[in-house]
């Protein structure tokens, strides 16, 4: 039996399409394993991660892997979500994204990064919505500390524990902080600055989890927030951050076996809303925004011993309103 030779074309061509689909469907298929074999392959010892933010003209769901020692950036798996203003913290491998905002939203949405398989995972979510907040991994927790909900600066705690599914409401701060910068040492948290929703702050407390209760510590010189504090050497470092006039480029250090800040050498630039993460023995400094408004696309880095240094780096582009962090 013969078929009609139109019959006979349409077949051929309908071969053709599905044989060209198949085939980008496995070329997908075969780009999506390299790239999570890519992931894997991933060196993250010396690569700092950076979700979100702006960049100067759009706001921002990336995330990127960027190292400041061959001034690489390469783009990983996107959030599901757009955000600015939130806190990133390292639990068990994984990169936490905490709260933020987008828009006139504000998120209590929470979601994690497995650098193993390239993929994002949505946590549970806070107890209540948060931007411009504070987080630091302590004991297997995360403690996501302060911030604002879009109506007032919130001086709440809550403690995510993965094991139980949940964010557990814990001690509140003693004072309001929206924008506060945290950090940890030896099994305590240290919260500084901030403002309060009249001012901006240059006290400092500190949480100790086994006495559940929070302490005044000495102030700052300075007061600030939209900064960051890191650990280098078993010390506090505040860097950058708004004063309530002007973003500012001081340093303060903390050392806590002597419970005294000190004025370090200054950055070369004044920033606030910027990542700072330590690396290889130092801090190395990214982004943010100067005292004009704009994004930054510098960096520079300090050292103990040797101060800070400019670098000329700008693999990052453009970036403010982002959170960084190591794994």
């Amino acid at each position: 039996m013969s078929f009609p030779h139109f019959l006979l074309c349409g077949v051929i061509t309908w071969r053709r399409i599905g044989n060209q689909v198949e085939s980008k469907i496995e070329i997908q298929q075969l780009k999506d394993r390299c790239k999570a074999l890519e992931a894997r392959c991933i060196n993250f010892d010396d690569l700092m991660l950076i979700a979100g933010g702006f960049d100067g003209s759009l706001w921002l769901s990336s995330l990127e892997f960027y190292s400041p020692f061959h001034d690489l950036k390469k783009p990983l798996a996107s959030m599901n979500s757009v955000r600015s203003y939130a806190s990133a913290a390292n639990l068990n491998g994984e990169l936490f994204i905490i709260g933020g905002v987008h828009g006139s939203l504000w998120y209590d949405t929470v979601e994690s990064y497995n650098p193993t398989c390239n993929q994002w995972s949505s946590r549970p979510s806070l107890n209540q919505r948060r931007g411009h907040l504070a987080s630091v991994s302590l004991h297997d927790k995360i403690f996501a500390v302060g911030g604002g909900n879009g109506v007032g600066c919130l001086s709440e705690v809550e403690m995510l524990d993965v094991n139980a599914g949940r964010w557990i409401p814990v001690r509140s701060m003693l004072d309001k902080r929206f924008a506060p910068a945290a950090a940890e040492i030896s099994g305590i948290l240290y919260v500084v600055g901030g403002y309060n929703g009249s001012d901006y702050l240059n006290s400092v407390e500190r949480f100790d989890p086994r006495e559940h209760s929070w302490t005044r510590l000495e102030s700052l010189t300075v007061k600030r927030g939209c900064h960051s504090l890191t650990v280098l050497n078993e010390k506090l470092y505040a860097l950058g951050g708004y004063d309530g006039h002007n973003m500012v480029s001081t340093v303060e250090v903390f050392d806590p076996r002597v419970g005294l800040w000190t004025m370090e050498e200054c950055m070369s630039e004044s920033r606030g809303y910027f990542g700072a993460v330590v690396m290889r023995d130092s801090i190395y400094v990214i982004g943010g925004l100067n005292d004009n408004g704009k994004p930054l696309d510098k960096g520079e880095y300090y050292k103990e011993g040797h101060g800070w240094k400019a670098s000329d780096l700008k693999g990052i582009g453009n970036r403010c309103f982002f959170s960084a962090a190591v794994l």
